[in-house]
């Protein structure tokens, strides 16, 4: 573990109101990289079944072309760092371990053997800035909904009611598990708290200047070794020994000291809140939450298509990704991706829409759900080639028709009141005699 070159990347785990959903965990440019321990590995909490999306790029930054390897660490101190393997199934929802076309590792139904040290690396520029760390620990899924909030004088209180007794105790109690862990396991332990990225200013309905951003801070017990431990450590110790920090949560605190974790599982996590000035932006601020959850009564996006029997339509699913679980329907019927039973309608495995050769039986309401959100309706009509020649076609011959009839009624008009008029015309000669005298001199000085 020496000898690998490791980033700082602080991230938190991103909770709703339900957790066990999807975790994305980037790095953010601007953190600074510390000499500290702590500043070492990005300390990543995850729920055991959950899915967890480990991003090989800079937070909200287009990934590049260039092509990265992913790697692992099972047991920190004790096992050495192989690449991770990835499942290689045709359809892309069967894979559990997955990278997608931006490099980043997809882990779903996340188990206890998925814990580890992961590192995604670029071969062709191994410099810090192009390596991304992540410590992933499991933790107790029946304790994050806790969280306090308020601004930084109010964080300095939720320190003293929080954190100040229970860092007492690792320096100077007297019971087993903090003795084990202060002189036998030569580890100085406390609370602290890591902070994530300040969200989105939430500006919607508030005075000027007078926005509201928010950060959330983790709860950790920060972990520095004192001295030389014991030999024949277990690997839950040695973890305690090499990691950084750990979860307040985490279940392998719960495995190794429950008294301590009885302790620290229940502080909650501090939301800290701040004033900003920002333009209102209801997508970022979560004013359509309860549209984005699926619990929208409509569709966001609309579309009809009018095709004639024979023609195409190739369609994608808006504001979908590679990323993203989506699931195209037509009449309420699930369209499996793949599957050619019908062949005027086939929906590929990145989920595009294809409508072959169309019929009149293919004609309906479509409907594509992103991530369970309902995206798009698309209506479908088809009309047959003989209506276009017979019925549409004669309809616009009658316009034609009705065009030129009045253009040569115009014309005819014209030329008979010019002939009546024939004789207001002058002829050449009286045009003649009506040019000035000079004009003919004029005209030859010119020449």
């Amino acid at each position: 573990m020496q000898t690998l070159p490791i980033l700082l990347l602080l991230a938190t785990f991103a909770r709703s109101e339900d957790p066990l959903l999807e975790t994305k965990e980037c790095r953010e440019r601007e953190r600074l990289v510390g000499s500290e321990k702590e500043d070492l590995y990005a300390l990543v909490d995850a729920v055991e079944g959950q899915t967890l999306i480990l991003q090989c790029r800079f937070c909200k930054e287009a990934p590049n072309d260039r092509p990265k390897n992913w790697f692992k660490v099972d047991q920190l101190g004790r096992s050495k760092p192989h690449e991770v393997q990835l499942d290689m199934e045709n359809e892309a929802s069967r894979n559990r371990v997955a990278v997608n076309h931006k490099h980043s590792l997809i882990i779903s139904k996340l188990s206890q053997a998925d814990a580890g040290f992961y590192y995604c690396v670029h071969f062709e520029d191994q410099t810090n800035e192009e390596k991304f760390n992540y410590l992933v620990d499991l933790v107790e899924p029946d304790k994050l909904r806790d969280v306090e909030k308020g601004k930084i004088v109010d964080w300095a209180k939720y320190q003293q009611d929080f954190f100040l007794s229970v860092n007492g105790l690792f320096k100077e109690s007297d019971a087993t598990e903090f003795v084990y862990l202060r002189d036998v396991l030569k580890v100085d332990a406390a609370l602290v708290t890591q902070w994530g990225p300040w969200g989105a200013c939430q500006a919607c309905g508030r005075p000027q200047g007078e926005g509201l951003m928010k950060k959330r801070g983790s709860c950790r017990v920060k972990l520095s070794p004192l001295g030389s431990p014991p030999p024949n450590l277990t690997s839950n110790e040695l973890y305690l020994l090499e990691a950084p920090a750990i979860s307040c949560r985490s279940s392998r605190l719960l495995k190794l000291f429950p008294q301590i974790s009885s302790y620290t599982g229940n502080i909650p996590d501090f939301l800290l809140e701040d004033r900003c000035s920002g333009a209102c932006n209801p997508d970022a601020e979560g004013v359509n939450r309860g549209w984005k959850v699926g619990k929208g009564k409509g569709f966001k996006y609309r579309r009809h298509s009018v095709l004639e029997e024979g023609s195409h339509l190739t369609t994608v699913c808006p504001e979908s990704t590679l990323d993203n679980k989506v699931v195209w329907k037509k009449g309420g019927r699930e369209l499996k991706r793949g599957d050619n039973s019908d062949p005027h309608v086939i929906v590929d495995t990145f989920s595009t829409l294809y409508l072959v050769e169309v019929t009149r039986a293919v004609a309906g309401n479509f409907t594509c759900f992103v991530d369970d959100i309902r995206m798009q309706q698309l209506t479908v009509f088809v009309y047959s080639k003989s209506r276009l020649l017979t019925n549409e076609l004669l309809r616009y011959f009658m316009y034609l028709g009705f065009i030129l009839f009045l253009s040569s009624f115009c014309y005819c008009a014209g030329l008979v009141i010019t002939w009546r008029r024939r004789h207001l015309f002058r002829t050449y000669q009286e045009l003649k005699e009506e040019e000035p005298a000079g004009a003919d001199e004029e005209l030859e000085s010119f020449l």
